[in-house]
């Protein structure tokens, strides 16, 4: 998930012609007029922020610590807001137009891919440096892709890494590296061919997981101490001493410059603030009242305080977010996988009474879900899902007949969630509406820390799970969740190979009606052909802060806060 940036001009190439070659100097995807983004640019300088002071955020780590920070493992949005804040990628999104999001370049000085969009070869800045004075090059790059890919040390985005030519040869241990990437540090470019033809590549090489990284990293014996150590960075902080089960503190990278940038990005020379303090809470309401008591200025907007919170302080409730709540369906478990089963997922799904989620738990601020894929992703299309409307007389009936064929549930369904996360009254809900039409089911709570590992290793049976756009393509939502290729890694246990050729044929188009029609009939297929997800509400918002304390705060469509440009106010 690159850094995402408002007020760009449209200096990017629109998502669904990207195979065409382009030359970016700046660093968003949209479509908005250059006179627009000019606009937006001119009143971000007329206002000044106060440079210095402390901030103190209790929303990232509200839920606990994050499993990892380090950008090859990490996989949450709260792991994110670190990570993202310490490195720059090659390219970002901008989403000041929401409807047409574009990519613009940010290390990435420029790019092009050829006709068919297997090759890319993108162009780095120069005078960039990472925050130990080492200079940032291609082979930056190609460094962090070869430890990210190492098959003894790859994270569950790894995946990511067949995309290119040598990739998944290299994940299965059957090659030392990966084949179809090339840095050139004399000329500054790096080149990249593709395992297929990929039109939207340039929006997910900004991703995270393809950070670069200094000539340090090479000097441990164990690459997995990276993130407990000082994890240099290219980006605009750094580390105050290092990551700890209490939380982390970032301050300024001096090596890090923002006017180095495309001027359209409208950065600092140096982020406003002197640190942020990143503090674990042990949960949500824990982190609220901290907020709430003046120790931290932003806080997590908590599931039952909803109104408390747009009383007394500013919220981000207002700001769309690309992301969605819902239930993965494990289909390789025989209690609830297979076509024998699919009446009985079917039941689950149209027994669930999404408009009470959202009251009784969210206070009506969330989106009620007719799909997977939410509104501002390109292709994007209400009311897909044939079985996501509460149906309590049909779901009683399809779990009838599913009991008449001759299936039966010795025990009842476990239904798994993070604890301590605000979940809870969900899942109150979900295994009432169950028991209303005859499918015991019992919520089992995971430690938060470990859960999406646990999830990743094949725990899940059905098992919540929330999903942040990290660029804004509709493949991003199929491929990454529920593609074969994506199993045990964010994909927690569907497959099908109807869904991966549509999604495989989907990448490979680069004609944007086309691309989202394929998309779409993948969604239906895992939507009501296979039935393997189980959608509940869309995203908005989910901070709180005191603006008497905190100014400049912008929460991006992937729930990314652009700390660099946060100010204390005064």
């Amino acid at each position: 998930m690159g850094r995402r940036r408002k007020g760009a001009q449209a200096l990017g190439i629109v998502l669904g012609l990207s195979m065409i070659a382009a030359a970016c100097g700046g660093d968003d995807d949209d479509a908005s007029s250059d006179d627009a983004g000019a606009e937006d640019g001119a009143a971000a300088d007329e206002q000044e922020f106060t440079q210095g002071g402390d901030v103190v955020d209790a929303s990232t780590f509200a839920q606990g610590n994050a499993e990892h920070i380090d950008p090859a493992l990490s996989t949450t949005v709260s792991a994110s807001q670190v990570g993202e804040s310490i490195y720059d990628g090659l390219t970002t999104v901008d989403y000041s137009d929401f409807d047409n999001p574009e990519v613009v370049g940010v290390v990435a000085e420029s790019w092009e891919s050829n006709e068919d969009a297997t090759e890319w070869t993108f162009t780095v800045r120069e005078g960039l440096s990472f925050s130990d004075g080492t200079p940032v090059l291609p082979s930056s790059f190609i460094r962090a892709w070869e430890r990210a890919s190492d098959p003894d040390f790859a994270g569950d985005y790894s995946y990511l890494f067949s995309f290119f030519e040598g990739g998944q040869e290299k994940l299965d241990g059957a090659a030392d590296t990966i084949s179809g990437i090339e840095a050139d540090d004399e000329n500054m470019t790096i080149t990249t061919r593709l395992s297929a033809p990929y039109s939207t590549f340039d929006a997910v090489v900004g991703f995270k997981i393809f950070a670069p990284m200094p000539e340090a990293v090479e000097e441990l014996d164990d690459l997995a101490d990276w993130e407990r150590g000082e994890m240099i960075g290219n980006g605009p902080f750094m580390l105050e001493g290092t990551w700890t089960d209490q939380g982390v503190t970032l301050v300024p990278n001096p090596e890090w410059n923002g006017t180095l940038y495309d001027e359209a990005l409208g950065l600092p020379e140096q982020p406003y603030v002197d640190s942020i303090e990143f503090v674990v809470s042990a949960d949500e309401d824990t982190a609220y009242n901290s907020f709430e008591a003046g120790e931290a200025q932003i806080g997590p907007i908590v599931a039952g305080r909803v109104q408390e919170a747009q009383d007394n302080y500013e919220t981000t409730l207002e700001d769309p977010v690309l992301g969605v709540y819902y239930f993965q369906i494990n289909d390789r478990d025989p209690r609830v996988g297979g076509e024998d089963n699919l009446l009985l997922r079917q039941a689950i799904s149209q027994a669930i009474d999404r408009e009470e989620i959202n009251d009784a738990v969210y206070e009506g601020t969330r989106t009620t879900a007719t799909g997977i894929t939410p509104p501002g992703i390109p292709g994007f299309e209400e009311g897909l899902c044939e079985y996501c409307a509460y149906d309590p007389e049909a779901a009683e009936a399809a779990y009838q007949e599913w009991q008449d064929a001759g299936n039966s549930l010795d025990e009842p369904l476990p239904i798994q969630f993070n604890a301590d996360a605000g979940h809870e009254p969900v899942l109150a809900i979900i295994v009432d509406n169950l028991d209303a039409i005859g499918i015991p089911a019992v919520a089992e709570p995971i430690p938060s820390d470990t859960y999406f590992g646990q999830l990743a290793e094949g725990a899940c049976v059905i098992c919540r799970a929330g999903w942040i756009a990290d660029y804004p393509t509709y493949d991003n939502f199929m491929f990454d969740l529920f593609h074969t290729s994506a199993l045990d890694g964010n994909n927690y246990g569907f497959s099908s190979p109807e869904f991966d050729e549509l999604v495989d044929q989907g990448k490979a188009t680069p004609d944007e009606e086309e691309q989202g029609e394929l998309f779409r009939q993948a969604e239906q297929v895992l939507l009501n052909d296979d039935i393997g997800t189980i959608p509940i509400n869309w995203y908005l918002g989910e901070y709180v802060y005191n603006p008497e304390t905190i100014a400049n705060l912008v929460q991006e469509p992937d729930l990314h806060i652009e700390w660099e440009t946060v100010a204390v106010a005064g």
